[in-house]
């Protein structure tokens, strides 16, 4: 063997063996520390409403309506956080009667110059409950997270006297309370 070859030969040994040496020492160890991370949402109550109109069409006071009440339904949709408990109360109108309150409601639509119709809402299709502006008159409703609708049930009683007018009107405000 030549000098060349040789030491060649003795390097390729030198790099094994440095190679082998590396690569069975024992691999450094860092130390190591934990901790938690606590993470947290809080979802609050929260509902909306929106309210369709209520409109009673053509009253008649001298022929259908004057023996038979004009009824209509309506309705409301409220979305509320899923199981949240809420409340839903009409105001007593803009032209309530007088004795009218919160609780019992005596509602009016007018056409101006003192000529005003009666009329009544109610919590269910009997038409017997008066849906009234406090929490023991409104009418509950439990959230879904999902858009619900409640009906609305209306009446013009019969037999009032009502002047030729374009149109009878009153604005009730909607509340829903949770």
């Amino acid at each position: 063997v030549n000098r060349g070859t040789y030491t060649m030969i003795r390097r390729f040994a030198l790099a094994s063996a440095i190679f082998i040496a590396a690569g069975s020492a024992a691999p450094a160890m860092a130390n190591t520390s934990s901790a938690n991370i606590d993470v947290s949402a809080t979802v609050p109550v929260s509902c909306t409403i929106s309210a369709n109109p209520i409109a009673f069409g053509n009253y008649d006071p001298i022929g259908t309506h004057a023996n038979a009440a004009l009824d209509i339904t309506g309705s409301l949709t409220t979305t509320c956080t899923s199981g949240a408990p809420a409340v839903i109360t009409l105001g007593q109108g803009g032209y309530a009667d007088t004795g009218s309150s919160d609780a019992a409601p005596l509602r009016r639509l007018s056409a101006g110059n003192n000529n005003f119709l009666a009329y009544q809402i109610f919590k269910e299709q009997t038409r017997a409950t008066n849906w009234g502006n406090t929490n023991t008159t409104g009418v509950t409703v439990t959230g879904t997270g999902s858009p619900m609708n409640t009906e609305i049930f209306a009446r013009i009683p019969s037999g009032q006297t009502a002047a030729l007018a374009t149109s009878y009107t009153d604005t009730v405000i909607v509340t829903i309370t949770y």
